[in-house]
Order: C-alpha cells, then sequence, then structure tokens
C-alpha cells in the first residue's frame, strides 16, 4: 500500500512539475519560398508555458506574432489577423498540436498526428529526430526535422510542407 502512495505522489509530482514546464529563448525563422527560391528572414522571442501556452512575438517583422493559448490560436502575418478556435478546426488543431509537441519534445505525437515515420539519431549532445511523412497530401509537412540539446530544448525546427514551402525556426536560450 504504502508502495501505491508514494507511486501516486511521485506521478503527482511529476505532472506538477511537467505543468510547471517554462521556455524562453530568441529565435530566427528563415522562410524558403519554393517557386522563386526568395528567402525571407525574421526574428523574436518565444515563450511556452506547459501546456499550451505559446507566443511567438516578433521583432523583424515588427507587429507580427503567433500565440497559443489552450484551443485558441491567434496569428498576424503581414498585417493579416486570425484568431481561430483550433477545438472546432481541424488543420489549424493538427499546426498547433504540432508546434507544441515539437517544441516540448514530444515527437512521438507529432509523428502519430501527421502520419510520419520518426528517425532519431544522436551526436554528442545533439539529439536529431526526422519525421517523414508516410504519403503525400494536399497539406500538411512532409518532413520535419528537430534538433534537441541535452536538456531536450529545440535548438533548430525545420518544417517542410508538401507544397514546398521549407520554414526553418533556430533557438538560442
Amino acid at each position: 500500500m504504502k508502495r501505491i502512495l508514494v507511486l501516486a505522489a511521485a506521478i503527482m509530482l511529476s505532472t506538477a512539475l511537467v505543468s510547471a514546464q517554462q521556455l524562453k529563448s530568441s529565435f530566427t525563422r528563415i522562410i524558403t519560398l519554393p517557386v522563386t527560391q526568395k528567402v525571407i528572414h525574421s526574428a523574436g522571442t518565444v515563450s511556452f508555458t506547459a501546456p499550451d501556452k505559446l507566443e511567438m512575438i516578433y521583432s523583424e517583422p515588427k507587429n507580427e506574432y503567433l500565440i497559443i493559448d489552450g484551443t485558441m490560436l491567434k496569428s498576424c502575418t503581414t498585417g493579416k489577423q486570425i484568431k481561430v478556435d483550433t477545438a472546432k478546426n481541424a488543420m489549424f488543431r493538427k499546426l498547433r498540436n504540432t508546434l507544441l509537441n515539437c517544441i516540448t519534445g514530444n515527437y512521438e505525437a507529432a509523428a502519430k498526428d501527421n502520419n510520419a515515420d520518426i528517425k532519431v539519431s544522436q551526436d554528442g549532445a545533439l539529439k536529431t529526430v526526422t519525421l517523414t511523412a508516410r504519403k503525400a497530401a494536399v497539406s500538411g509537412y512532409s518532413q520535419i526535422i528537430l534538433d534537441y540539446n541535452r536538456k531536450n530544448l529545440p535548438e533548430r525546427m525545420v518544417l517542410e510542407e508538401f507544397g514546398g514551402l521549407l520554414t526553418e525556426f533556430q533557438f538560442k536560450y
């Protein structure tokens, strides 16, 4: 009986620690457009509070952002604002879940959501995870590459869409 209580307390404590998980960093984003090969650079700060609050605030270009707060996703890109309840929109729910799972190191869930195979390799302190879609689709990601440091924090995230759009984030802590 004592073992069960100790185990339950340990689970509750670890759940509390995970729910208190926070990270803050600066980031750069590089978007490569598929047809023109035009490259767009941007930068900002990102903060995450478990389980589902993510704020990416851009310093360049100014006034752009991506905010996930629970099921709500808000974004402003090139002056166009959107606000979506991801509980009611499957496409944005998949985007929300993929971003949150990749940032928190839960790449198994991201692979499941994206019907992707997982390949993990380790090179010293750097763990590289590659998620490759099992079949082509009209939208979504054909490949996601994630680099995690020793603390399992993302250092780089590359999102390649089926249409060829390539977005790379680099995080500095």
